[in-house]
């Protein structure tokens, strides 16, 4: 692979724009000059393994409970406000440490920061299988989530530390199939355990396997960066904007979920000054981000272009409607059609497996021909279809509807992985690429966490008692909890379709960058997928 030049084409040199017929990724300084450290073929390929068996780990805890949920919630009797802060405690943490377990690794060196977060993700994971309440479940997807953000960032970052820019993409097209293959799996097995063992295996399986590549790091890994001095590291973190995001998202969402849990009525003072700071805080954040931070979590200046904010709506949005598919698909199966976990994971199959195959399939069309925008629109206008089917779905099992909705929305889901930042490296200045990545994951993160908690609103006040988890064992009531699950899933499938129809209308303000398509830069198409899925 022919490595991009680190200077910029005058503008005499620029192609003209009829001439074009895509997007070229624009060369991201990624240190071509870089040395990486010496290492034998055995070593280099134990590191590798040791990295991507931590990736995988961390990935398969974003998708394992998906079904494991249903059999968690009637043992720890959780109720519709705890089954969403189960799964979104994990995805919050996660995102809320990316961008400080970055810095922080520039502060005290990449092999504590990887050890350090992966022994975190270890002691989250068990507590995770030894709760006894569903508090204590969330309180430990917490801390796997403060470990398990920072195992994923830090691997991108270690790819870039221990190895040429020649290799790099070979590397990051593996943990991208390492990801993918863990998001694919995690359902089946959340299935498996919960049905033929038992559910906290979800969270025991990580000990030893992630204890074998802990050890394999320590004694392997060899990094020499040269590290910032410890307090002027800490100074240069934007501790206000951490604390301004952090806590009016969090307001926000417990203000939904006060008023969605019965907590305390819609319009008591409570939910409605959460939900109010909330907001407040977030816009206060904007405003420092723009007017006062040095170094800001979010640069303003990056929202500037049109083709930039469209291209973080997309994502943005896509993030916020393919959880929504993970999450409320196998309570579907479970709850209205009566599946077992292995056969609600199994289910998800005609979902999953095309969205991993249209995310290869699409990277390499836009490798080949640049048009990027092309395929975002293709996969916004499937999610659309796909989406749209699943509010059809009923309380009888019509297979091929349901298999029809999945592969549909899977296709479309796919190709919108990684499109929307190639679409943004595009159009980037070079100075703001790695805040520009850097935000595009922590947002879409935040938007994974939301959907969680906006999803379970629409149907909570349909199910008998709240509980999202179980119908009653009264056959006339049963029916009833049914028909209420069913209701309000169709609401919540219709405000989804209109977010995809949303997505849709943004992706046509996305301007192609009128380049040859031949010059399109696979190891950029291949970093951005990767930072993607982190």
């Amino acid at each position: 692979m022919t490595e991009p030049q680190q200077s910029q084409p005058s503008q005499d040199e620029q192609p003209n724009e009829k001439d074009s017929v895509g997007a070229r990724l624009q060369p991201v300084e990624t240190g071509a000059s870089y040395e990486p450290p010496p290492m034998k073929t055995l070593q280099r390929r134990l590191v590798v393994l040791s990295l991507c068996l931590t990736l995988f780990l961390c990935a398969l805890d974003t998708t394992i409970l998906a079904t494991a949920l249903p059999t968690i919630g009637k043992e720890l009797h959780v109720s519709a406000r705890e089954y969403a802060w189960i799964g979104s405690s994990y995805t919050l943490s996660t995102t809320a440490v990316t961008p400080v377990w970055a810095k922080v690794s520039d502060i005290v060196g990449r092999k504590v920061s990887m050890m350090t977060s992966t022994g975190l993700f270890m002691a989250g994971s068990l507590i995770c299988a030894l709760a006894s309440s569903s508090g204590m479940l969330i309180g430990g997807r917490t801390v796997q989530g403060l470990g398990g953000g920072g195992c994923m960032v830090l691997i991108t970052i270690l790819i870039g530390d221990l190895f040429p820019l020649k290799d790099r993409a070979k590397y990051y097209g593996i943990t991208g199939i390492v990801f993918g293959v863990a998001g694919a799996i995690g359902p089946v097995l959340g299935g498996v355990f919960s049905q033929a063992v038992t559910w906290r295996w979800c969270f025991y399986i990580n000990l030893p396997f992630e204890g074998i590549a802990l050890i394999g790091l320590f004694f392997l890994l060899k990094v020499d960066i040269e590290k910032e001095p410890l307090v002027d590291g800490l100074r240069s973190l934007d501790w206000p904007g951490f604390a301004f995001i952090i806590g009016g998202t969090i307001c926000f969402l417990y203000g939904l979920e006060a008023g969605s849990g019965g907590l305390a009525p819609w319009k008591s003072a409570f939910v409605i000054c959460l939900l109010v700071f909330g907001v407040v805080i977030l816009a206060l954040f904007m405003v420092w981000e723009a007017k006062f931070a040095k170094n800001p979590i979010i640069p303003i200046r990056i929202f500037q272009s049109t083709t930039n904010i469209a291209a973080f709506a997309v994502a943005n949005l896509h993030s916020f409607i393919f959880i929504a598919c993970d999450y409320f698909l196998p309570l579907y199966f479970q709850v209205v059609l009566g599946f077992s976990p292995i056969i609600s994971g199994v289910t998800l199959f005609p979902l999953i497996l095309p969205m991993s195959i249209s995310t290869g399939v699409g990277g390499l069309i836009v490798r080949k021909t640049g048009n990027y925008k092309l395929i975002i629109l293709v996969g916004a206008t499937l999610m659309t279809l796909g989406i749209g089917l699943f509010i059809s779905l009923g309380q009888r099992k019509e297979w091929p509807k349901l298999v029809i909705a999945e592969v549909i929305a899977g296709l479309g889901c796919g190709v919108l992985f990684q499109n929307p930042m190639i679409a943004l490296q595009t159009h980037v200045r070079q100075r703001d690429m790695a805040a520009t990545m850097s935000a595009y994951t922590f947002m879409r993160g935040l938007f994974v966490s939301v959907s969680i908690v906006v999803g379970t609103v629409f149907i909570q006040r349909t199910v008998h008692g709240g509980n999202l988890t179980a119908v009653s064992s009264d056959k006339a009531q049963g029916e009833t909890d049914k028909h209420g699950y069913v209701s309000g899933l169709r609401v919540m499938w219709a405000f989804y379709t209109a977010l995809c129809g949303l997505m849709l209308v943004s992706a046509v303000f996305i301007k192609p960058k009128p380049v040859k398509a031949e010059e399109v830069s696979s190891e950029a198409a291949s970093e951005a997928q990767q930072s993607d899925k982190c």
